[in-house]
């Protein structure tokens, strides 16, 4: 409930420093789907009270360490609770893998609006805070049956009932993404 709270920049990057590190990967939205920076476009943290990937960006670059933004693409609690619509549809018509109430991670197509609502957090996040990099988590390939997968399959004559060539489809809609990002 107190994300952040008494978080001691100075002394983490001591620490960090004193090991040697001159590089790190930090969340900057994590599996949930929540932002641990001043989004105005994703879900910020909701315990959060303040700027934390700012303040920690900061305190790196104050003691020459580099520091990458942590952003996960394929999975997101809050995202796919919100936008019921930007999961993937399993090929058994799931939208939220069984049991229903309790999947924590949800899926997300990548051919749904979330592939523009995540490219706009990263270039919010590029030109906001300019990381050091860019560290892409569980970009998967998803088998999705969703309205706009079955749409662009169906439009390239692709049948989305064969499941190798849902496979082919979901790789190439993986690699969109990445180059999206």
């Amino acid at each position: 409930p107190d994300v952040g709270k008494n978080f001691d920049f100075d002394r983490l990057t001591d620490e960090i420093k004193g090991c040697g590190v001159d590089y790190v990967v930090f969340p900057a939205r994590c599996n949930k789907g929540v932002a641990y920076y001043d989004t105005k476009v994703g879900i910020r943290h909701p315990s959060l009270k303040y700027d934390l990937w700012g303040k920690l960006r900061e305190a790196c670059h104050q003691k020459g360490i580099a520091i990458s933004a942590y952003i996960n693409v394929g999975i997101s609690h809050e995202e796919g609770l919100r936008h019921r619509d930007w999961t993937v549809v399993t090929p058994e018509g799931y939208a939220y893998k069984p049991p229903h109430l309790s999947h924590y991670f949800r899926n997300m197509c990548y051919n749904s609006p979330y592939a523009d609502h995540l490219a706009e957090m990263v270039r919010e996040l590029a030109t906001g805070y300019e990381p050091d990099g860019f560290f892409f988590d569980c970009l998967g390939v998803f088998h999705c049956v969703g309205v706009e997968c079955v749409r662009e399959m169906k439009a390239l004559g692709i049948d989305w009932n064969d499941p190798d060539a849902r496979w082919r489809f979901a790789l190439k809609s993986q690699l969109r993404m990445v180059e999206k990002l």
